[in-house]
């Protein structure tokens, strides 16, 4: 088997496996805004394409006040 075909199989595998994290951890953790002290979740879309630090951080708008900030993901779903 080529090369590039085992390396875009691997890459394949990879972005699999971080969607399915990522889809699972945004559905069950939620965010405390710094600024005005709102619970927020975002959807996986919005948590899939934003920076995420290697401190597990990551960076997320308030639907509130607005401000982007890297927060860090609160374990537990909102109830509202």
């Amino acid at each position: 088997m080529p090369a590039f075909v085992i390396v875009i199989a691997v890459v394949v595998a990879v972005f699999a496996f971080n969607a399915v994290r990522l889809a699972k951890k945004s559905s069950s953790h939620h965010f405390d805004c710094p600024e005005c002290g709102v619970s927020f979740q975002v959807s996986f879309f919005n948590y899939m394409f934003t920076a995420h630090s290697f401190g597990g951080k990551c960076s997320v708008k308030c639907p509130k006040c607005g401000k982007t900030n890297m927060l860090t993901a609160v374990k537990g779903r909102l109830n509202a």
